[in-house]
């Protein structure tokens, strides 16, 4: 396992701290808690970290020229930072009583592509789980949403090859990570293939967020295992970093020339009494990249 220095930037204690997004133009770096629900911008510069309160779960973030965009329970919304105003954009492509969007991401082309995860209200359905996956949407920006790829359990480390002709996407639950042939003239995905299986040592753990470098190196939060895995653009695992923490959530690209790593990290699979004896657990941190990543895509209302 590579040793490598880890910066603590922000002891966040963040349930579930996901979606970080470099922006170039504020040189910030937003986040998300998915849990809390909020979504954060965080100053490097100044350690300053400022958070939006959400009305329902928060699955990612991803940013436009307007500001952002967010991905609820309850839809899709544009995000205004000098105001806070939200307007709702995407009604979802799913049960809100059984699903969530959880991550996603804009492709070469400034497309919104987002996966889901079975999480029920309360009561549940357990009586009726089946199906409790769901497939991998493209946001239309009329509104619509189009079917992208097969079902995942749990949609996570969505990421695109620096000449946009491979996409990624992991299945947290089935511990694999799959690529796929990419069109970005069309935003068509095709030919799923396995790009790596990671083995864990606890069911509930597997490949989380992720991001590819200018080399073509994808990196994976291995969450519940304390580490980011980084494969080559063979699926062959180059090297394993330590993270300070349990629970690393999903790794981004930022600073300047995009040359530091930013990873959040997650608290709610630990009791109050282990988060209260482990600090760091659901912060957010920062390393020197082997390799600069590629720039932050902007969403695009007219791709």
């Amino acid at each position: 396992m590579a040793t490598m220095t880890i910066r603590t930037e922000l002891q966040a204690q963040a349930l579930n701290g996901e979606s970080p997004r470099w922006s170039a133009e504020h040189r910030r770096l937003y986040w998300v808690d998915t849990r809390e629900p909020a979504l954060h911008s965080y100053d490097p510069a100044s350690g300053r970290d400022h958070g939006w309160a959400m009305p329902s779960w928060i699955g990612c973030a991803v940013l436009s020229r307007a500001g952002a965009m967010v991905a609820m329970r309850t839809g899709l919304y544009s995000f205004h930072e000098h105001n806070g105003a939200l307007f709702q954009i995407g009604v979802p492509p799913y049960d809100l009583r059984r699903f969530i969007f959880n991550d996603g991401c804009c492709d070469p082309a400034g497309r919104f592509l987002v996966g889901e995860m079975y999480l029920p209200l309360p009561p549940g359905d357990e009586k009726e789980r089946a199906p409790d996956s769901a497939p991998l949407f493209r946001y239309v920006p009329n509104g619509t949403w189009v079917d992208m790829a097969a079902s995942t359990k749990c949609s996570n480390g969505l990421a695109w090859s620096p000449d946009g002709r491979t996409m990624y996407q992991s299945d947290t639950a089935a511990k694999t990570i799959f690529a796929f042939d990419y069109d970005v003239a069309t935003g068509q995905a095709s030919h799923r293939r396995v790009f790596a299986t990671v083995e864990t040592s606890d069911q509930a753990h597997g490949p989380d967020g992720a991001a590819v470098d200018r080399a073509g190196f994808y990196l994976s939060a291995l969450f519940g295992e304390g580490c980011l895995l980084r494969f080559d653009p063979a699926g062959k695992l180059e090297r394993r970093i330590a993270m300070p923490v349990q629970y690393p959530t999903m790794p981004a690209y930022g600073g300047a020339d995009f040359a530091t790593i930013f990873v959040t990290s997650a608290t709610w699979m630990i009791d109050p009494a282990g988060r209260a004896s482990r600090p760091l657990e659901g912060g957010l941190f920062s390393l020197e990249a082997p390799a600069p990543g590629l720039p932050t895509t902007l969403f695009d209302a007219s791709a």
